[in-house]
């Protein structure tokens, strides 16, 4: 099972629209995937259990050598949000 990340500054609204859509886009391409939300002063590049950050605001560099991290603003805005979930497709079944 994957697992996502989504993330923004303060872990309620904006992840949320996030991971809903990251949750229904993942069952419609029947990918298998946990989705967590948190807000970036949570995460730490010590523990990080996931296999892609989705995220609306700055990572720590540090996170980008441990998974990979796509920029999910087009979620909330919807200009470009096909190509952001395409990338999450893509950036998970490749590790498959």
């Amino acid at each position: 099972m994957k697992k996502v990340w989504v993330v923004c500054a303060t872990g309620i609204a904006t992840s949320t629209m996030m991971r809903l859509k990251v949750e229904s886009f993942l069952e419609e391409e029947h990918i298998a995937a946990i989705v967590n939300q948190y807000r970036v002063t949570e995460i730490s590049p010590d523990r990080v259990d996931a296999d892609v950050i989705v995220a609306t605001t700055e990572i720590p560099q540090e996170f980008h050598s441990l998974v990979p991290v796509i920029n999910g603003i087009s979620l909330i805005t919807g200009v470009g949000q096909e190509e952001t979930l395409s990338e999450l497709a893509v950036v998970l079944k490749k590790q498959e």
